[in-house]
C-alpha cells in the first residue's frame, strides 16, 4: 500500500535546493565529529537562527548529536553539549557531518549503518570540511560529485576513485551536498534559504551577518595564484598553472620556458625576481607538498607516492624529502599516524 504522507515528504525534499518554495519546517541534525572546526558548524547554525530571527518563524529547527550522546570537543578546543546520541535523534530532513582535523578516528560501523539508514529514508546528507571523508567511507559519495577541504582534495581523489571530486567552494548534487568547510558553510546556507524561502530573506540574513557578497557554489576554494604569490606577472602565473598541472610526470625547465616564450636565462630571473627561488627549486618543493599530502592521508607505499609526484626511484625521493622537510618520507608518516 502507498503511504500518501512518506511520498508528500518525499516530494517536499526534492525541492530542498531548487526555485520552488518550501513552507514546512525543515529539521537538520548536526552529527559532530571529534576536532570539528567551530567556524564551521557556526556558519552552517547562524543563517538559519538568523532566518527564523528575521521571519518570526520557526523555518528552520536542529538539533547535535554525537556517537554517544557526549560533548564535543571542536580543533579550538571549546566543547558543545550533544542533545542526544546518534540513533535518537528527531527525524532529520537534512543530516549534516561537521569534521574538521583527522575524521578517519571517528570513522566506526555503527556511523556507517546509521548514515546508510538515513539515506534509504530519503534524507539528503550533507558534510563540511572534512565530513565528506565519512560519507565517501560509507560509500554514499560514489558516483556523485564532491568536495572537500583544499588539503584533503589531493588524498580524497585517491583514495576515493569512485566519487567526482571537484575543487569548490560547495557542492549539490542529488540529495548529497558538500562544502569545503570554513565559511564556505556560510555561503551554502544562504543559497539554501534562497531556494527555500526567496531571495529577500536570504538577503536580509546575508546583511545582518554583516556579509555582502554571497559567493556561488562552483567559487574555488583559494586565492587566485596572483594573490597568493603577490604578483601579477602573466608569463611567471602561467608557469606556475602548468607546473601544478604536471606534477606526477614533471616537465623541463627548458620546456616550461618555451611554453611561455621566454629564454631559460629570462624564467630564472622571473622567479628570482618574484619569488626569490630558482623555478627549479619552486617546482620540487610544490611535487615534495603533493607527496606529503598523499603520504600523511593515504595509505599508498613511498614508491607509489613518489612516481606519483615525479620522482625516478624511492631513494631519489627520500633524499629530496629528509632535504626539504628534515624528516624521512616513513619516519614523517609514522609521526602523522602517532598524531592522529
Amino acid at each position: 500500500m502507498i503511504n500518501i504522507a512518506l511520498l508528500l515528504h518525499i516530494n517536499d525534499l526534492f525541492t530542498m535546493f531548487s526555485a520552488k518554495a518550501i513552507t514546512k519546517t525543515i529539521r537538520v541534525t548536526f552529527y559532530l565529529v571529534p576536532e570539528f572546526s567551530m567556524i564551521g558548524f557556526s556558519a552552517l547554525v547562524d543563517p538559519m537562527r538568523q532566518a527564523n530571527t528575521i521571519s518570526g518563524e520557526t523555518l528552520y529547527a536542529w538539533q547535535v548529536v554525537s556517537a554517544m550522546g557526549e560533548a564535543v570537543t571542536a580543533s579550538n578546543g571549546m566543547s558543545l553539549i550533544a542533545d542526544c546520541p546518534m540513533g535518537e535523534e528527531m527525524r532529520p530532513d537534512m543530516l549534516i557531518i561537521c569534521a574538521g582535523f583527522s575524521p578517519e578516528k571517528a570513522q566506526s560501523k555503527s556511523l556507517q549503518t546509521w548514515l546508510q539508514q538515513h539515506s534509504r529514508r530519503g534524507v539528503w546528507l550533507g558534510s563540511q570540511d572534512t565530513g565528506s571523508y565519512l560519507l565517501a567511507q560509507s560509500g554514499l559519495l560514489n558516483e556523485h560529485r564532491a568536495t572537500i577541504h583544499w588539503e584533503s582534495l589531493m588524498a580524497f581523489k585517491e583514495v576515493f576513485r569512485r566519487v567526482e571530486v571537484v575543487d569548490e567552494l560547495y557542492e549539490i548534487d542529488g540529495r548529497r551536498f558538500t562544502c569545503s568547510g570554513g565559511l564556505a558553510g556560510l555561503d551554502m546556507m544562504l543559497y539554501l534559504i534562497q531556494c527555500q524561502r526567496g531571495h529577500d530573506l536570504s538577503l536580509a540574513v546575508s546583511e545582518e551577518l554583516i556579509y555582502s557578497h554571497m559567493r556561488e557554489g562552483k567559487a574555488p576554494q583559494r586565492m587566485s595564484n596572483a594573490l597568493r604569490l603577490g604578483t601579477n606577472n602573466r608569463k611567471l602565473l602561467m608557469v606556475i598553472s602548468v607546473m601544478e598541472e604536471h606534477l606526477e610526470e614533471p616537465l623541463s625547465i627548458p620546456q616550461l620556458a618555451a611554453m611561455v616564450n621566454v629564454s631559460e636565462r629570462e624564467l630564472e630571473r622571473l622567479f628570482n625576481r618574484h619569488l626569490q627561488q630558482s623555478p627549479g627549486r619552486y617546482y620540487r618543493a610544490k611535487r615534495l607538498q603533493r607527496a606529503r599530502a598523499l603520504l600523511q592521508q593515504t595509505d599508498r607505499l613511498v614508491v607509489d607516492i613518489a612516481m606519483a609526484s615525479g620522482f625516478g626511484s624511492a631513494a631519489h625521493f627520500s633524499r629530496a624529502y629528509r632535504q626539504f622537510f628534515s624528516v624521512a618520507p616513513s619516519r614523517d608518516r609514522q609521526q602523522q599516524l602517532r598524531r592522529a
